[in-house]
């Protein structure tokens, strides 16, 4: 699911708020939308293809011809930074999904696909669930946070928060430690957002192949300070609203996964 009801994206006003939202965020150089521009070789990139199928999508009833449109637009966007690299570098370049986030949250600015909440609920509605198993429903919820990024971003000041893939609502980004607490690494799973701390303990657990699950615990890290989740918390619900908060003040704000005693 990708966490947008038909409710929010119908409300009165929200295709104007998203169309102006929309032309904002294109006044802003795009670095402050987090876009990489070392993707671009130091030369203009054409857009055209992937604005194109956003566009088209409304030209469709059909819900899997939406989403391959959906589809084809995401293709495009990769093709056109690995070709770009290819022309100007002579090596083809891949994007990582952190990437590859804020560029399509641009395409769909420059698409000014006003609509596109409700081309989310029609698909949501209409698809076969296995149709949204891997890859197509992973776009579609980014298609889906990409949205609710443009109209919660501050542009009267340059961003302080960018949006990564961590941001996406079925996705949850965790600082991993080892057995010394020597850090490893970011790494972004999935997660519901009715999975509770419980659950995503008992997932880790077998991950890593942890035999005291109870001596392991999630925590929230703001401004340095952790708070340990209690289990029956959903961490998704607690990103979502600590992205508002982010959002309205200057915070820094991740999860992180070790020993509850060290």
């Amino acid at each position: 699911s990708s966490g947008i009801n038909a409710e929010w994206s119908l409300r009165p006003g929200e295709c104007e708020k998203l169309r102006s939202s929309m032309t904002i965020a294109l006044s802003k150089p795009q670095e402050e939308l987090g876009i990489n521009k070392d993707l671009f070789c130091g030369h203009e990139v054409d857009w055209t293809v992937p604005v194109q199928c956003l566009q088209d999508l409304p030209n469709h009833h059909s819900p899997i011809k939406k989403l391959e449109r959906l589809l084809a637009a995401v293709n495009a966007i990769y093709t056109i930074i690995r070709d770009q690299n290819l022309e100007y570098t002579g090596k083809p370049r891949s994007m990582g999904a952190d990437e590859f986030l804020p560029l399509f949250i641009y395409v769909l600015a420059l698409s000014g696909l006003s609509t596109a909440g409700q081309e989310v609920i029609y698909m949501q509605c209409l698809l076969d669930p296995p149709l949204l198993i891997g890859e197509p429903g992973y776009y579609l919820t980014t298609l889906a946070s990409s949205i609710m990024l443009i109209k919660s971003l501050d542009f009267d000041k340059p961003q302080q928060v960018l949006p990564t893939v961590g941001h996406l609502q079925s996705m949850l980004q965790i600082h991993f430690t080892d057995s010394d607490m020597k850090e490893i690494a970011y790494k972004t799973l999935p997660v519901n957002q009715n999975t509770t701390t419980s659950d995503l303990l008992a997932s880790l657990a077998s991950k890593f192949r942890l035999d005291n699950t109870d001596d392991y615990g999630l925590f929230k890290v703001e401004e340095g300070r952790e708070t340990l989740l209690a289990l029956q918390e959903c961490p998704q619900l607690v990103k979502n609203q600590w992205f508002v908060e982010s959002l309205e003040r200057d915070i820094n704000s991740y999860f992180t996964f070790h020993r509850v005693n060290r």
